[in-house]
């Protein structure tokens, strides 16, 4: 007799409105009530599900509960119909209030008829007990042994926090040496033979302005396309740079210093591209009359003029390696968010393209998302932005980390910490979904840009 693992659901449902108590079953995910073909039971019954767990169970068990249901719901039915039925005839005959006791009688033929419900319902509770009740069992102990399964996995976070608290203020640590080194204010520059040579503020030029790292990353590459192949930090500098990242460590932090530079560019070139392109092109298709607008509505009021952006997105993008910390109790980094540069890209299905000379910048993104009304409830409205706005958002580099354990302390900009390589390479990928869209807006209404 096989064996399998199966989502054990509790249903509970009323069956009739006129009698208050709930009926309770259990049933098997996925397996269909007999007279009620591809309706989910909670469907079939009118009711709720208020637990799932999984069991391992046999295919006879899996029979014999069902079976045991759906008798269960047919005496429930049964019983619900004839007062249904009962309460249908009373409600036609109370009409004929001149009628003398029409009224009375009525409501005592109801009340003997709720007293049958309630007495069959009875019955049928009864015979499913032994069925409820042996499932009750199975689920008290899987419900124990996820509890304890729980408790021993809270065990060995518990155990391994101490361990993770120290890696966590090393790694912060380190790219805070990094960073500090990279912010001062303490170099010259000397620019010969195609090599840019970085030399301590004292032996510079007089009168020369000192730079950071930084700066000096972005002199590199803005000397880049003059023809420099090369920079050279004479050794006092290194040395300098060593007392604070650790002996050794020069060329490494080096290489992050400069690919954060290139990537930090590369992140803003892309987003003007897309605020650029996105700005040509609503002034383009104002001029020509803007040719195939249309009014989208979402929810009874809120609607937008625009084109629709389809964005065609890749099913899977390389994504930039970065040394990602643990965080404690929260294995596997559970808690990260690299928002689009997880590899896959967030759904933009509403994206549209905004057209409204009533706004102080009239072209604009819109999407539809959810606002908060009242408690739990919501309603779609559409969210407006600039177009810088959107690409900054769209293409926004930050890791944050939720979990209860931090605030705001753990986040940091992915531009800081990935390879050049594989970073600005996933940008571009990223920009060019949304200019690609744009463009192809202006070739289908033909305008030119």
């Amino acid at each position: 007799m096989s064996e399998q693992r199966r989502s054990v659901l509790r249903y509970t449902w009323r069956g009739s409105e006129r009698v208050a108590t709930e009926v309770v079953a259990y049933g098997v995910e996925g397996e269909p009530l007999p007279g009620r073909p591809g309706v989910p039971p909670w469907e079939a019954v009118g009711g709720r599900t208020t637990d799932r767990v999984r069991l391992t169970v046999t295919d006879d068990e899996v029979r014999r509960w069902q079976d045991a249901l759906a008798a269960y719901v047919r005496a429930v039915d049964s019983a619900s119909a004839r007062l249904r039925e009962v309460w249908a005839k009373v409600s036609r005959r109370g009409a004929l209030r001149r009628v003398p006791g029409a009224r009375r009688r009525g409501a005592v033929r109801l009340g003997r008829a709720e007293e049958v419900y309630t007495a069959h319902l009875a019955a049928a509770t009864l015979a499913y007990r032994p069925v409820r009740q042996e499932v009750e069992a199975r689920v008290a102990v899987a419900r124990e042994e996820e509890r304890a399964v729980r408790a021993r996995e809270r065990d060995r976070a518990e155990a391994a926090r101490p361990a993770h608290i120290a890696a966590l203020r090393q790694w912060k640590q380190r790219w805070t040496d990094l960073a500090r080194a990279a912010d001062l204010r303490t170099w010259t520059w000397r620019y010969e033979e195609q090599t840019l040579l970085v030399l301590p503020q004292d032996a510079g030029r007089p009168g020369q302005a000192a730079l950071t790292a930084r700066e000096v990353a972005k002199l590199l590459v803005v000397l880049a396309g003059r023809g420099c192949t090369r920079v050279e930090w004479e050794r006092e500098a290194r040395r300098s740079v060593e007392e604070i990242v650790g002996p050794g460590q020069f060329p490494a932090w080096w290489r992050d210093v400069l690919s954060a530079t290139v990537n930090t560019r590369t992140r803003e070139a892309a987003e003007q591209e897309i605020t650029s392109t996105a700005e040509r092109l609503g002034a383009a298709l104002d001029t020509a009359g803007r040719p195939g607008m249309r009014v989208f509505t979402v929810g009874s009021q809120q609607s937008v003029s625009g084109w629709h952006l389809a964005l065609d997105r890749p099913p899977r993008l390389t994504r930039p390696g970065v040394e990602l910390p643990v965080v404690p109790s929260e294995p596997a980094n559970r808690g990260w968010r690299l928002w689009n540069y997880d590899g896959r890209v967030l759904p933009y299905d509403t994206l549209t393209l905004t057209l409204d000379r009533s706004r102080r910048d009239p072209v604009g993104f819109a999407e539809v998302t959810k606002e908060i009304v009242y408690s739990t409830f919501t309603r779609s409205v559409w969210y407006r932005r600039t177009p810088a706005q959107f690409a900054r958002s769209f293409l926004d580099d930050e890791a944050r980390h939720y979990s209860p354990w931090h605030e705001n302390d753990l986040s940091f900009r992915l531009a800081d910490h990935a390879d050049a390589r594989e970073f600005v390479p996933y940008v571009m990928a990223l920009a060019g979904m949304v200019t690609s869209a744009l463009l192809g807006v202006a070739q289908h209404h033909g305008v030119a840009l």
